[in-house]
């Protein structure tokens, strides 16, 4: 049975004024000796995946977060927002970001006197229509200081403009992945079709790569990771790494139609992406993944565990090719709100908040110089409208 040593929750980041959810981390260990988490500040107390795209920063190694750091990356506009983003840092030293990109009609109409106080929008979807328009990618050369305008990123032939209120996307552990030779693999979900879900005649989402060997001003399909062409597994969220001896391994969330949530499938590849083994899965339940190879060349992976008893997971692999329950381990229980007492009857604010409630986790992962383990995650706070914030484990395995 694997154990963590030495583990400490470290609170990282919530918004102070209450008014804005922050989610779906993304963390990297910098070669200056920092640690940069990105993440999605929302619009609003709500998850609503129109926000924009900020970072925080530890210079101790995740022991303490600094809030005088906090940076808004790409903000967001009244009618465009972007989400779900994924860093990491290349040879060269540059940072890249690549984010999910949306647009939407402002919502319309006088809200109550409560929901003002929030600064929740009117009933209803926090905007109208909204739709992913793209992708793009931002890069900073001075360890997150500044950052380039956006680059659009081409995704074609998956389409990222009208699959309905997504596109082309995946969690924001999908960090790009430095191929020994330069190029750089970027892993995302997608699908060829328009339109998803129950009710829909498209094709079921696959996970793909794309490729760039100019460092990332231009992207072409490179590869489908994993997909099912009878339509009923939806592939998604790729957790992907690369691991020391060139073999690549990602886990997936994936789903079955009409509506079944299933264990995390695995797949690998030995020819940098080209190639993949016929997806396999795993006895692993939860999602998504984030993927690790360790200082002594075991494969962690880590992930949301969205039921009893809640909280985020991880899992060790001897070869990052065969997953064991039997090595499957809790990083953190709970971070689901529960009502306080005495709420009454159901408001606005309350559906908006516990129709979510279970939105925890989305983990990605690093471990540092000494070894150390840092598992970064979002969950509820205990405030009486709860809020998401972040938060991290330190550990050692």
């Amino acid at each position: 049975m694997v154990q963590m040593k030495d583990a400490e929750h470290v609170f990282v980041y919530k918004d102070p004024e209450l008014r804005h959810a922050c989610n779906q981390v993304s963390i990297v260990a910098l070669q200056n000796g920092e640690v940069l988490m990105g993440f999605n500040e929302e619009r609003y107390p709500v998850h609503a995946d129109s926000g924009q795209s900020c970072l925080i920063k530890s210079k101790d190694g995740g022991r303490s977060w600094d809030p005088s750091t906090k940076q808004v990356i790409w903000p967001y506009t009244d009618f465009m927002g972007n989400w779900d983003c994924a860093f990491a840092q290349v040879s060269d030293g540059t940072i890249l970001m690549h984010t999910r990109v949306c647009s939407f009609i402002a919502p319309r109409g006088i809200k109550s006197e409560g929901d003002q106080a929030l600064g929740l929008p009117p009933p209803g979807m926090p905007e109208r229509l909204k739709r992913q328009t793209g992708y793009a990618l931002l890069k900073s050369s001075d360890d997150g200081s500044s950052w380039s305008e956006p680059i659009a990123v081409n995704t074609s032939p998956v389409h990222s403009s009208v699959l309905g209120p997504y596109g082309c996307g995946g969690s924001g552990a999908g960090h790009i992945i430095e191929l020994s030779d330069g190029g750089l693999l970027m892993p995302l979900q997608g699908n060829l079709g328009v339109g998803r879900g129950e009710g829909s005649t498209a094709e079921t989402e696959r996970c793909f790569l794309l490729r760039s060997d100019d460092g990332g001003d231009n992207w072409e399909y490179w590869s489908t990771v994993a997909h099912d062409p009878a339509s009923i597994i939806e592939f998604m969220e790729p957790g992907m790494t690369r691991l020391r001896d060139g073999r690549l391994v990602c886990l997936m969330r994936t789903s079955h139609r009409p509506n079944r949530q299933d264990n995390m499938w695995f797949v690998h590849s030995e020819d940098d992406g080209i190639t993949w083994s016929p997806p396999k899965r795993t006895p692993l339940w939860g999602y998504p993944a984030d993927l690790l190879q360790l200082a002594d060349g075991r494969v962690l992976a880590v992930y949301g565990y969205r039921k009893e008893p809640w909280g985020v997971r991880g899992c060790v692999s001897e070869d990052g090719v065969s997953w064991d329950i039997e090595d499957e381990f809790s990083i953190r229980e709970g971070g689901v709100p529960r009502p306080a007492s005495g709420m009454g009857a159901r408001t606005l604010q309350d559906t908006l908040i516990y129709a979510q409630y279970w939105h925890i986790g989305y983990p990605t992962v690093i471990q540092l110089k000494d070894e150390t383990i840092i598992a970064a995650y979002h969950e509820y706070s205990d405030d009486a409208w709860p809020l998401q914030y972040l938060m991290c484990t330190r550990f050692k395995l």
